[in-house]
């Protein structure tokens, strides 16, 4: 941990954690939330999100104009996103408005009054937003992904909610979710910026320890159950079939999540010299792109390789993914590519944390999930540990042939 980073607990529960980048005009700034929509159920499922829209409609002491207009007034950034694990109010600005944009956060976070007029508008809006995911089968495939791989668990509901659930949802569904998940053990407000400690402690003891909410959250997240693997194929009206290739993997705190974290950046990671990239596209070009993703939860994760592709192409992209799955899983990594595999995952993450405003949410999510600040230099020295053995461990878990399931947008036959 930094000497400059530090985590304050104001007298009500609520903590501040705070990073101080020196020469840095700009302050970002947020309160992030453990709960999203694994937190729902059936009837309420886009709940968590609902509130996220609605919480910029008002609150006691402003209107919403007031409210869009207070940061970007100054030039600042304020918004919002809701995952299936957090929700996160934040806002951008220069440093000389940081009292402001606290202020405001805080407001927002605390203090919305979530009036039924606006409420139904904003159901409108979150519906043509539904309707905007399903005609991007980029986003709605993993959508469906999730759904059938965590089939009957909240973690497999959409975050959005559905256009059954949506139009249900009542304020007193937000005041009730509020009062159960927005308590002091599981929210933080995170500052980045160049602010001394003790000028955060100071914008928090102003605008944030006068703030009174429970201070455990007594709903317990259940595990989600391994469900059987899956092949389904779903006929789509889109210019061309898109896939999900995956299985369910390691949690947030499985030590095994780190070799797997450097597998994917191997297979799929944001470098045209990925694996599945140089295969599919480079040398054969069947698709566009090609991708891999690591989701890793409470309790549960996700590893999925995803492209699109003619429909004549999709079984070639399915041979050579299985193809490099299988060198994966069977041919030993050598010192020198292993080596070159961690240098190229540090190497994209440092220029990741060169984003202070990403560093924000990073600090607040460690401390929510892990108590501690979990900084890079924890990072590296976890992946430096990785060894060959490890990654062949690991791939022969995941790339199992039993376990990876497939879901397929096939282009609708004419």
């Amino acid at each position: 941990m930094s000497d400059s980073q530090n985590i304050i607990t104001l007298s009500n529960g609520i903590r501040i954690i705070h990073l101080q980048i020196k020469h840095s005009e700009i302050v970002h700034c947020g309160f992030m939330i453990n709960a999203g929509s694994r937190d729902e159920n059936l009837k309420n499922n886009g709940v968590a999100h609902f509130i996220e829209h609605t919480v910029f409609k008002g609150t006691n002491a402003r209107k919403s104009h007031h409210i869009l207009r207070r940061i970007e007034s100054v030039g600042g950034e304020l918004n919002a996103y809701t995952t299936r694990e957090k929700t996160c109010y934040y806002a951008s600005c220069l440093k000389e408005y940081a009292a402001r944009a606290i202020d405001l956060l805080s407001d927002i976070t605390f203090d919305s009054v979530f009036p039924e007029k606006e409420l139904e508008k904003e159901k409108k809006v979150i519906l043509e937003e539904i309707d905007m995911y399903d005609d991007s089968p980029e986003e709605s495939i993993y959508d469906d992904f999730y759904t059938y791989i965590f089939k009957g668990h909240p973690l497999g509901y959409n975050i959005l909610g559905t256009k059954t659930t949506v139009p249900k949802l009542s304020r007193q569904n937000i005041l009730d979710f509020i009062k159960t998940h927005y308590t002091t053990d599981k929210l933080v407000l995170s500052i980045v910026g160049d602010l001394t400690v003790k000028q955060a402690e100071s914008l928090g003891k102003r605008f944030v320890e006068n703030i009174t909410i429970p201070l455990k959250d007594k709903s317990v997240r259940v595990v989600p159950a391994i469900n059987p693997q899956f092949n389904i194929t779903k006929e789509k009206d889109f210019a061309q079939s898109h896939v999900i290739l995956g299985s369910r993997a390691y949690s947030r705190n499985d030590e095994k999540r780190y070799g797997l974290s450097l597998i994917n950046n191997i297979l799929g990671g944001a470098g045209m010299s990925a694996r599945l990239n140089m295969e599919v596209r480079e040398k054969n070009a069947l698709v566009y792109n090609i991708g891999t993703h690591y989701s890793s939860y409470q309790d549960a994760g996700v590893f999925s390789i995803y492209y699109a592709a003619d429909d004549k192409n999709v079984q070639r992209c399915q041979d050579i993914i299985y193809k490099e799955l299988r060198k994966m899983r069977e041919i030993k990594f050598s010192e020198h590519q292993l080596k070159s595999a961690k240098i190229q995952l540090l190497g994209q993450m440092a220029q990741v944390v060169e984003n202070n405003g990403v560093h924000m949410q990073h600090q607040a999510r460690s401390v929510l999930d892990y108590g501690i600040i979990y900084g890079f230099k924890e990072f590296m020295k976890e992946i430096d540990n990785v060894s060959a053995s490890e990654i062949l461990e690991i791939s022969n878990d995941i790339f199992a042939p039993e376990n990876i399931s497939v879901l397929i947008y096939q282009q609708e036959k004419n």
